[in-house]
């Protein structure tokens, strides 16, 4: 759980030792050779991006029944927060309480079914009152006011608490499952994951800027741009292009979540033989780890990436893009550093990463290619697909 953000500086922000998984990663990174790359051809149906079936069954296995991930604790900092989220299509309520704990509801009022908060951005205020009769809740769900409670004889307020989802804070990720009616296993999400979270100080971070994308991608091409570094000094070529270069990844699975990694161009391995903390590494080089479903988190020397993906249809989909930092920048230098940040994503990831992947999601629709061809440089993409298809109950033929 984060608390309330305050500024920090520079000396109070712990050095946090690397998990074993973490030394594993950089202990295995290889010298910045683009001669040692894998030498590898896979194949991928290009109907996965595509077909409304599939679509339809990654929505009925993917994201629901089991743990989404759905927002950084870092966006209700504070007791007595809510928010609400429509971007799996399922109206959510977030909620935190006086005591600290998350929750999550469905949001709907147990009087006359109306939506209950309409608020998109985190508003502080322990209570929430519906807008046609004013039944209010507290940040628990629990009704805690009826107007005229007299004309309800017998009202029972315990059996009109607000309808919980499943939900488990971990790591500083909000995690749902939206069927109510179904139980999700939180073990590995509340464990080995949240373990890594803790390690590079993921609940700790406040919230620098935050951006919202709706583009006419499929969400998976999306994923796809940030498990493969063969097209950053092509595609990114001028813009962060020139700090890395081909050259193989480390790579391992948390369950059924992925970790790659990768270091800037002239990296040593020996480099990596004494660093025990994650301030040792994430200034020659990157944790970048996809959570299944929907979710990226990717490390930088000074700030964390946190972005959701809310598949809307085979070809939309929204993206919460989160920059949070361990502490609220202080000097116009700081300031300013953290501003050239935005821009670099701005331009990386926005005009880049997700133009070719609207590019992508348009190509697939021609019919010319019915099997996507993945090189050596490529293959934790087709690791990604198989652990999809593992988790949706399928086997490729």
């Amino acid at each position: 759980m984060t608390t309330e953000a305050k500024v920090m500086t520079e000396q109070t922000i712990p050095r946090r030792p690397l998990t074993a998984i973490q030394r594993r990663i950089v202990e295995s990174l290889t010298d910045s050779d683009p001669t040692m790359v894998p030498k590898a051809v896979t194949y991928l149906p290009t109907k996965v991006f595509s077909s409304a079936e599939y679509f339809e069954l990654e929505q009925k296995t993917l994201f629901r029944g089991k743990p989404v991930p759905m927002e950084v604790s870092a966006a209700l900092p504070k007791p007595k927060m809510h928010v609400v989220n429509e971007d799996y299509g399922t109206s959510v309520l977030l909620t935190r309480d006086d005591a600290g704990k998350v929750h999550a509801f469905l949001n709907v009022c147990m009087h006359r079914c109306i939506q209950l908060s309409r608020e998109k951005q985190p508003k502080s205020g322990g209570l929430i009152v519906c807008p046609y009769h004013a039944w209010s809740y507290n940040m628990r769900g629990e009704l805690v006011g009826v107007p005229r409670e007299d004309v309800f004889p017998g009202l029972d307020r315990k059996k009109h608490s607000l309808k919980a989802l499943e939900c488990v804070e971990a790591g500083g990720i909000i995690w749902v499952n939206l069927d109510p009616n179904s139980k999700a296993d939180f073990s590995i999400v509340a464990g080995d994951l949240a373990a890594e979270f803790d390690a590079i100080g993921l609940p700790n971070q406040v919230v620098y800027t935050k951006a919202r994308y709706e583009i006419a991608a499929n969400w998976k091409f999306v994923h796809d741009a940030f498990l493969e570094n063969y097209h950053v000094p092509r595609l990114h070529s001028k813009s962060l292009g020139k700090m890395f270069e081909d050259r193989p990844t480390a790579f391992t699975q948390i369950g059924p979540h992925l970790l790659q990694s990768s270091t800037r161009a002239g990296y040593k391995s020996e480099q990596g033989a004494g660093m025990q903390t994650f301030e040792d590494f994430r200034a020659s080089g990157v944790f970048s780890y996809t959570l299944i479903p929907g979710s990226i988190v990717i490390t930088s020397p000074t700030y964390i990436n946190v972005m959701f993906l809310s598949p809307q249809s085979p070809d939309r989909t929204v993206i919460n893009y989160y920059m949070l930092v361990d502490r609220i920048p202080e000097t116009e230098a700081e300031k300013a550093r953290c501003e050239k940040s935005i821009a670099l994503m701005q331009r990386v990831a926005a005009d880049e990463d997700f133009w070719v992947s609207e590019l992508g999601t348009r190509g697939v629709k021609a019919g010319a290619v019915e099997q996507m061809t993945l090189g050596g440089m490529e293959q934790d993409v087709a690791t990604f697909h198989k652990v999809l298809e593992e988790q949706m109950g399928l086997t490729r033929g």
